[in-house]
């Protein structure tokens, strides 16, 4: 008979970044094995650019990943966390060609996951 170890669980923040200044926090997150719902819908048009590019460097650098899940809702996760059915971007590909939002879920999809992650 085998023994595995269950896996650790896992740790999913929603934040809304405010100012650029909360690129620390996402880092630190990212850094320790968490993934992050980063909601840039209510962002100024430089500061989601400064933040796209910063967590594309940041998963670049570590292996992770960046995925728009929603118009506004970005999935930055550490290695080894897959993300199916998304379109995924590494720092070196698409991150910042945001300018067209046709390849994006509607919005209605995600709204549920937030209510229930703010909770």
């Amino acid at each position: 008979m085998h023994v595995h170890a269950l896996p650790a669980p896992v740790r999913v923040h929603m934040l809304t970044p405010l100012s650029f200044n909360d690129a620390q926090e996402i880092g630190d997150r990212i850094k320790s094995g968490s993934s992050v719902f980063m909601d840039l819908r209510n962002a100024d048009h430089d500061l989601e650019e400064r933040l796209r590019d910063f967590v594309g460097g940041l998963t670049s650098a570590l292996e992770g990943s960046v995925t728009d899940v929603a118009h506004g809702i970005i999935l930055v996760a550490p290695a080894g966390v897959n993300v199916s059915g998304m379109n995924n971007s590494q720092s070196d590909s698409s991150h910042t060609s945001h300018s067209s939002y046709s390849d994006y879920r509607d919005e209605s999809d995600i709204t549920p996951l937030f209510g229930r992650l703010s909770a």
